[in-house]
């Protein structure tokens, strides 16, 4: 699996190859109640504009964050669809503006409904045209990378409990051998990571911003839906499944 160390070394030869002057790799979560943006890694942009970016929500008005699931390919500024999107992009373009960003266009890929990942390349205003960059090229190289960052975060996913979780539950042929009344809810997800990591309620309730009651209200449907009694129980189901 490609490391976070392969993936900047990538992206700064991309960035010599293509004549770029700087290029961002984020995801954007539009989900109403975990709107964000998470960066991967950046060259040639500021700290500042980083800050911005996230801490003013600029992504949300961002056209090139917008797009679909289906969507898995580069984009460029001049795209015909952005067009009505940029006008109603006021926050975005003030931001490129005030940063002397010439946005060349992205990768966008889609991962689900709400979640995508962004390669941005750009060009200082400064430094020449956009169209003097061998699109062709970058296409062939965003692709890439794309793909480099996927397997990247597939691998993040089975480092963790919750990825693990979740991934066994999304498998083909889960539901086959799990009623329906054993699915679980995101959060039970969570809380049920978060337990086979060693926490205890109280931890978990810091961990995710809810009561301790509410922490033990999940544990005794997860419980009930598992068919189980116990913490030690708990962990010993997903300890098999994920292995």
């Amino acid at each position: 699996m490609p490391s976070a160390s392969d993936i900047a070394t990538y992206t700064e030869q991309v960035v010599s190859d293509c004549r770029l002057t700087s290029t961002s790799i984020f995801f954007v979560d539009q989900t109403v109640e975990h709107r964000r943006v998470s960066y991967l890694y950046h060259t040639g942009v500021s700290d500042e504009a980083k800050h911005i970016y996230s801490s003013r929500m600029v992504y949300l008005s961002d056209p090139f964050a917008k797009c679909g699931k289906a969507t898995n390919e580069f984009i460029r500024w001049e795209a015909p669809h952005l067009g009505p999107m940029m006008q109603e992009a006021a926050d975005y373009r003030g931001f490129l503006t005030h940063h002397n960003i010439n946005v060349v266009g992205a990768w966008c890929r889609g991962l689900t409904d709400d979640l995508s990942l962004i390669i941005g390349t750009h060009r200082a205003n400064r430094s020449g045209r956009a169209d003097d960059v061998p699109i062709g090229l970058l296409q062939d190289r965003l692709n890439s990378l794309s793909n480099m960052v996927v397997e990247h975060l597939f691998a993040e996913v089975l480092d963790n409990s919750a990825g693990q979780i979740a991934l066994r539950f999304a498998l083909p042929g889960a539901t086959a051998t799990t009623s329906e009344s054993v699915r679980m809810s995101d959060r039970e997800c969570e809380i049920a990571a978060l337990i086979c990591e060693g926490k205890q309620n109280k931890q978990v309730a810091w961990t995710l911003g809810i009561s301790e009651f509410t922490v033990e209200n999940h544990l005794r449907r997860i419980y009930r839906k598992l068919g189980i009694h116990s913490r030690a129980a708990l962990v010993a189901h997903f300890s098999r499944r994920v292995h």
